[in-house]
């Protein structure tokens, strides 16, 4: 199979309270889970800038918390639609093969890191069953959230 499950997004207002939150619920110490800052710009040009978590969940699977931190889509859905799911991951051992199937499925992408090798891709909840679905390549995060900056020089 060429995709997996990678993480479960989760939208919040206050990061570190949904980390306590979470860490509580499945027994593991918040001091374990670091807490990443991104900025990127979207696929339609936005900057937007967000704070995250990565809660491990055993076999390479997340559930990643995400707070907005300047305007973009994340703040708009948090605004429009308040805390709670965001997006589902996938993870890809090929990326254009996956980008390829879901767009000959019929469901489009919603933006696309702006880098030279393709990392992460976002597809339109509207084409699909309104779940934001997001393929990342796989190893290019490290279990906690960070880039791994090895798999992204290697690209291709």
């Amino acid at each position: 199979m060429k995709t997996n499950f990678h993480h479960i997004g989760i939208v919040v207002t206050d990061l570190k309270k949904a980390v306590l939150k979470y860490c509580q619920a499945l027994e593991m110490n918040p001091e374990t889970i670091k807490i990443n800052r991104q900025s990127y710009i979207t696929g339609k040009g936005e900057d937007e800038e967000i704070d995250y978590a990565f809660i491990p969940l055993g076999n390479n699977c997340f559930i990643e918390l995400v707070t907005p931190l300047t305007d973009g889509p994340t703040k708009r859905y948090l605004e429009k639609k308040g805390e709670g799911l965001f997006h589902l991951a996938l993870e890809s051992t090929d990326i254009k093969y996956t980008i390829e199937r879901f767009e000959k499925a019929g469901i489009p992408q919603a933006g696309m890191t702006p880098t030279e090798g393709i990392f992460s891709v976002f597809f339109h909840p509207k084409s699909a069953n309104g779940v934001l679905m997001q393929v990342i390549k796989k190893g290019i995060l490290l279990p906690d959230g960070s880039p791994n900056l090895e798999v992204a020089m290697n690209e291709n």
